[in-house]
């Protein structure tokens, strides 16, 4: 149903801008998590993220403008691959707010939650991977993909191993004596912030999928 074409690989050029955009951002984090990094690292950092977010956006700009340029797509195949390019898109869109507004706001995570942040980065990258390969393999084995969505419940499970974490660093959070209420407001905005990166993933798997049941009908 899906078939490789200039469209198609416009989006795979995107995912793989999104997913420099995601391995930026995790050098941020990874920096924002660590208490002696300086200011002028982390706006170095932050300026990666923000540049290849950019790089992401003008990739899903030329594989809409493409789209146009492409008459023999049916109408519902349009709008899949725009489900797909625009939501993939909100992963680069999310990395870039969060690392703004950890710099603006000059937020560090507690060093004890080093483990745990890098356990996060760790497992919404495997998941991204994850979603890239079922993306290609929706333009290069469909048959496959109609008829297993294994890859799919992977990305659900690898989500439901970030909930705990968010779960475990939620409780931290609120009962820390060393923080009061406001800062304790603001390192859970945090946590959930940039824990929704595996659920915007998990969020695209489910689109694939009713994407596949609807063509399978």
């Amino acid at each position: 149903m899906f078939k490789r074409s200039n469209v198609t690989n416009l989006i795979m050029e995107q995912l793989k801008d999104v997913e420099g955009c995601l391995i930026n951002f995790e050098n941020f984090m990874r920096a924002a998590a660590t208490p002696e990094a300086v200011p002028e690292t982390l706006r170095a950092l932050e300026s990666g993220v923000v540049q290849m977010e950019a790089a992401a956006d003008r990739s899903l700009s030329r594989m809409i403008e493409s789209l146009g340029q492409t008459p023999s797509l049916l109408p519902a195949t349009r709008q899949d691959l725009i489900t797909i390019g625009t939501s993939c898109d909100s992963v680069a869109n999310k990395c870039e707010h969060l690392a703004v507004m950890m710099v603006m706001q000059q937020f560090r995570f507690p060093a004890d939650y080093k483990e745990d942040i890098k356990g996060i980065l760790t497992i919404t990258h495997e998941q991204f991977e994850l979603l890239e390969k079922s993306v290609h393999k929706l333009f290069s084995k469909f048959g496959d993909m109609l008829k297993d969505h294994g890859i799919l419940y992977e990305i659900r499970d690898l989500e439901s191993k970030v909930d705990k974490i968010e779960l475990k660093l939620f409780e931290d959070a609120y009962s820390r004596a060393d923080l009061d209420l406001a800062q304790k407001q603001q390192l859970a905005y945090f946590i959930e912030t940039l824990c929704d990166l595996s659920d915007i993933i998990e969020n695209i798997a489910d689109k694939i999928q009713i994407m596949l049941i609807t063509r399978k009908a």
